[in-house]
């Protein structure tokens, strides 16, 4: 019998496991409330997941986790966007952009030390090149530049899969937690941000004209634009391409009708819980034991890749004068991947940089296949 079937939550009682997921995200928005738990509230979600899984309340895999991740995600980014200014994106994408281009740079720079550092074998070319593809695009580069090199089928598939798992949630840990260490924060950029977050008054007005109406109204929208942008890039053969078109189709909701726009409310609310149900995920999927017993070198790879990338953003970041917060948004981007830097940047407050998040993230799409392709053949 499989470890999955183990679980005192069975993977088939879908809605036992989306209760534990709820309460999870319930106790991280409760943290969020209160002045000395706030920075920690995803972070709590991430880690309780993690350990729930790991002591056998729930499953590491579960139908929902998949429910999640295709249904959750797509349907929450137009509800963060509904109200972008599209003239302080723009002021913002650029400088984002060039943080994101660093970011990359510092990970293809960090797996060439990586390389000389750590033994991955007689294939550590092709497999360096296979999980820098990951970090500076996602699971569907790691799944491309290893069917390229031949690499799909292969048992260590799944160890690199763990290890980009056990290594990625302490990095997004790190760059949750790095804000509220100041002279950490400092060190990392000294450049002072504006304050991006949504005026105080203004939330307050926004939760008092909630609605059951307004809800299913911002529901309703986001789901026809997930639609529509999901069957569009499906036409074109192009899964990434959705994430584009979602946010393309919110911003330009946003920009040409601002007065319909403004007639939604509670939509960043019910968007926000929806991706924090994305963390309650993957935390619940991580499998720190399977990656460190049987990947021991990939993880140590990983490691080496993350610290380069770090210290060069910092001097990138002080070169182009670029700040705490459009560095960590364009390394989580660039690491992690565009639903889980728009998340960082819901969860911080830095509502300005959610769409140059997206952006980032899915341009990483578009470059990591060429980028981990190269590397492969010149490691």
């Amino acid at each position: 019998m499989s470890a999955e079937l183990d679980t005192l939550i069975a993977a088939e009682y879908l809605i036992a496991i989306l209760a534990v997921l709820l309460l999870l995200v319930a106790v991280g928005l409760w943290m969020e409330t209160r002045p000395k738990l706030g920075q920690y509230g995803v972070l709590s979600i991430i880690l309780g997941a993690s350990l729930l899984s790991t002591v056998g309340l729930i499953p590491r895999s579960a139908e929902i986790y998949s429910i999640i991740s295709s249904y959750f995600v797509p349907l929450s980014i137009p509800m963060l966007l509904f109200k972008a200014d599209i003239r302080r994106i723009w002021k913002e994408s650029g400088r984002v952009f060039v943080a994101f281009m660093t970011a990359a740079f510092a990970t293809v720079v960090g797996a060439f030390v990586a390389v000389r550092m750590v033994d991955l074998g007689p294939d550590e070319g092709v497999l360096a090149g296979i999980m820098t593809a990951g970090y500076i695009g996602g699971s569907a580069n790691t799944a491309a530049v290893a069917d390229a090199m031949g690499k799909l089928n292969d048992p260590i598939m799944a160890l690199i899969v763990a290890t980009a798992f056990t290594v990625g949630i302490p990095f997004l840990a790190f760059l949750l937690v790095m804000p509220g260490i100041r002279w950490l924060w400092q060190l990392f950029s000294p450049v002072v941000e504006a304050d991006v977050s949504m005026p105080e008054k203004e939330m307050v007005a926004e939760r008092q004209q909630i609605t059951a109406f307004s809800l299913i109204g911002a529901l309703a929208l986001s789901a026809c634009i997930c639609a529509l942008s999901i069957g569009l890039a499906e036409i074109c053969a192009i899964p990434p391409l959705k994430y584009v078109l979602i946010t393309l189709l919110s911003v330009g909701f946003a920009t040409l009708m601002p007065k319909r726009a403004e007639q939604l409310h509670g939509h960043y609310e019910l968007g926000k819980i929806l991706i924090y149900c994305f963390f309650a995920v993957i935390g619940a999927m991580l499998n720190f034991t399977l990656a460190w017993e049987s990947g021991s070198q990939l993880v140590l790879f990983s490691v080496v890749v993350m610290v380069v990338h770090l210290l060069l953003l910092s001097l990138g970041g002080r070169l182009f004068k670029l700040s705490g917060a459009q560095l960590a948004v364009a390394s989580n981007a660039c690491i992690l991947g565009a639903p889980t830097a728009a998340a960082m940047a819901v969860s911080k407050g830095w509502h300005n940089l959610t769409t140059p998040a997206l952006l980032c993230g899915v341009f990483g799409y578009a470059l990591a296949n060429f980028i981990g392709i190269s590397l492969s053949a010149l490691l």
